[in-house]
């Protein structure tokens, strides 16, 4: 049985969340902001198994995965050790407007045994554009509890630069999270396991990216 299985009993809830606060002094367009497509491509979002939605007041884009785990130990394949998805979203922003991302908070657990290291990164980019946005925390074992990364990002930061959708072309928001783990000291620990999952208690995980706007120059 794999380390999912055995751990289902004692994983808190978790998700990937992210608040919904603008910064651009609170303005928000009047008219709608609409998702005009959303492509996923990786292991940890098969077909079918991610859901979207952006909030009333246009601040918050959420995607929500049914499968989103990694794991590494005795009779696991090298593949189960590493997942990823990219999400590719293009959205219909009114005439005039602008917009990035402006907070996120990311909420899961990690089960790791003795020399068990765990990563989970994100990067954030447009396309055509060179700024890449980035967040990524590394834990080492033994560990065994929920962890929460968040950061308000804000229009310019070491994790998301000054980084804005064009006023003039229609470019896609790409979002790519990974998380992995690895036995980094198999001689001494050769039986070691170990778990990194988003998996909240109904199997969903949620991305919710908060988007800040501004008027274009």
């Amino acid at each position: 049985m794999s380390m999912v299985g055995n751990l289902a009993k004692v994983l808190a809830p978790a998700a990937l969340l992210v608040s919904s606060v603008s910064f651009a002094d609170g303005l928000v367009p009047a008219e709608p902001v609409t998702i005009k497509s959303i492509q996923v491509n990786g292991t940890g979002c098969p077909l079918g198994t991610v859901a979207q939605n952006i909030s009333e007041d246009n601040q918050a884009f959420t995607l929500t995965f049914s499968e989103f785990v990694a794991e590494t130990g005795p009779g696991l394949s090298p593949t189960s050790s590493r997942k990823n998805c990219v999400v590719t979203a293009t959205l219909k922003v009114p005439v005039g407007w602008q917009y990035s991302i402006g907070s996120f908070f990311y909420r899961g657990y990690m089960g790791l045994d003795e020399g068990i290291r765990a990563t989970h990164s994100t990067s954030y980019f447009f396309e055509g554009q060179g700024k890449t946005g980035t967040f990524a925390s590394v834990k080492e074992g033994p560990l065994a509890q929920d962890f929460v990364f968040t950061d308000k990002i804000g229009l310019s930061s070491a994790i998301m630069p000054d980084t804005w959708s064009e006023c003039t072309k229609e470019r896609a928001l790409n979002i790519n999270t990974s998380i992995r783990v690895s036995n980094v000291n198999a001689n001494s620990y050769p039986n070691a396991q170990g778990l990194i999952t988003n998996d909240s208690i109904d199997g969903e995980i949620k991305q919710v990216f908060g988007l800040t706007w501004r008027r274009c120059p």
